[in-house]
């Protein structure tokens, strides 16, 4: 018997992307971002999730992807990320795949760079191909301030 897990997909322009479900904590339409400057480029900004400052990461910027994240209307998928929990803005969130581990594939050798650090494989489904996301190495190289690591740095940031 094979192994089998549930993943929820996202889109980022035509792309289908998948996350292992249980690294996602929830989803949420149209946070409020507050931009940070001298940030990355991947890190759009904070948002406030219930009192914890989180990271607002352009998943486009991340995949080095040719066209940006809408500002407006993105969905915002909190996970983990190692010990960061992080807001990935997306363009728009698919259902939720159960797969079996036998239709799971290696990333393509063709991939770039970029996406071989993310991407730990592909499903092939009948009518597309599934990119799977390691949701623990979104945020792994990002240059990331002091602030996301100390939340009371990014409060001090917005008030100046």
């Amino acid at each position: 018997m094979s192994k089998s897990a549930e993943f929820i997909t996202f889109y980022l322009g035509d792309f289908f992307f998948g996350i292992i479900a249980t690294d996602v904590m929830e989803l949420n339409r149209d946070l409020k971002i507050t931009p940070v400057p001298k940030s990355p480029k991947t890190i759009r900004g904070i948002v406030n999730l219930r009192g914890e400052i989180v990271p607002a990461i352009n998943m486009h910027e991340r995949f080095k992807l040719d066209s940006s994240c809408p500002e407006d209307g993105s969905i915002s998928i909190i996970l983990q990320s190692g010990n960061l929990t992080i807001a990935a803005l997306v363009d728009d969130v698919g259902e939720i795949i159960a797969l079996h581990q036998d239709t799971f594939e290696p990333p393509p050798k063709n991939f770039p760079e970029t996406s071989k650090e993310l991407i730990v494989g592909v499903h092939k489904l009948p009518n597309r191909l599934l990119l799977i996301v390691d949701a623990k190495r979104i945020a792994s190289d990002l240059t990331q301030p002091q602030y996301l690591h100390q939340p009371e740095q990014a409060l001090l940031a917005l008030q100046q």
